[in-house]
């Protein structure tokens, strides 16, 4: 059964990818990513099926095997022999071990598929910012949703997860006022939203400061293995979701040792 629940994780890996795929085209973010100006006329009458990124031929089924493909085809394309993106293996592995390891420790129910659409959302949202610099609307909304609707159904007094929601989105939206947009996105002031209904109070503090700090470390190694320029933007929602990740399951640990220290 681990075996079926790893395969149906890369599957939903597979999924996210095709996902940061199809929304940067939608954004209009991949013209000309291709290098190939014949990718558009090639592509198949029917784009819900899976095409090649370099060239568009529908690929075969053996061809958009999770994981197997890209290693088989040793990270190129069979059709045209250009380089696959390095993260469609790492996203989909990733998946796997995340579905293997929550069917591991967590009971079947609702609130488990709640738990793994979250996840999956939240990967898909990692990866695309970390591509594109953009945290998409419609990603952000829908986790917003799943957030307030556990709140509701969940906890008995909502109004702490509410003025947490107001509290996170007010402190990013201040910044980004005061920064001008150059410090963060708008999205990442909207994700704050779901951080906040997330995680509730105080571990919503916890999230924020393990997101800068770590957001801080990361920028400033990347300057000095001279990976980043000092002008160069790096995107803050991957460190927001981290933080988010880490607070949900330590934030009280965190602010134990926290408290104890001061």
């Amino acid at each position: 059964m681990g075996i079926i629940i790893f395969i149906l994780g890369t599957c939903v890996g597979s999924f996210i990818n095709m996902l940061v795929y199809r929304t940067a085209e939608r954004y209009g973010l991949r013209k000309g990513a291709g290098k190939s100006t014949s990718a558009d006329k090639l592509r198949p009458y029917d784009e819900n099926r899976s095409f090649c990124d370099w060239c568009g031929r529908q690929l075969k089924w053996y061809e958009n095997v999770p994981v197997v493909s890209w290693v088989i085809q040793k990270g190129r394309t069979k059709c045209c022999g250009n380089p696959l993106p390095w993260e469609y293996p790492i996203v989909e592995m990733g998946m796997g071990i995340i579905f293997l390891l929550n069917f591991q420790f967590s009971i079947f129910n609702f609130q488990t598929i709640l738990k793994l659409i979250t996840i999956t959302l939240l990967i898909f949202s990692t990866v695309f910012d970390l591509k594109y610099m953009i945290l998409p609307d419609f990603s952000t909304y829908i986790l917003i949703g799943i957030a307030f609707f556990g709140v509701v159904f969940d906890e008995p007094n909502i109004i702490p997860y509410l003025l947490s929601a107001l509290g996170a989105f007010g402190f990013l939206g201040l910044l980004y006022v005061v920064t001008k947009g150059k410090g963060m996105g708008f999205g990442d002031v909207k994700l704050a939203i779901f951080m906040g209904l997330f995680l509730g109070w105080p571990n919503i503090i916890v999230a924020f400061y393990l997101a800068f700090i770590i957001g801080a470390v990361v920028g400033v190694g990347l300057i000095v293995l001279k990976i980043r320029k000092r002008n160069q933007p790096i995107p803050f929602g991957p460190f927001l979701i981290l933080g988010t990740v880490i607070a949900y399951f330590y934030g009280e640990k965190i602010m134990y040792y926290f408290s104890r220290w001061l």
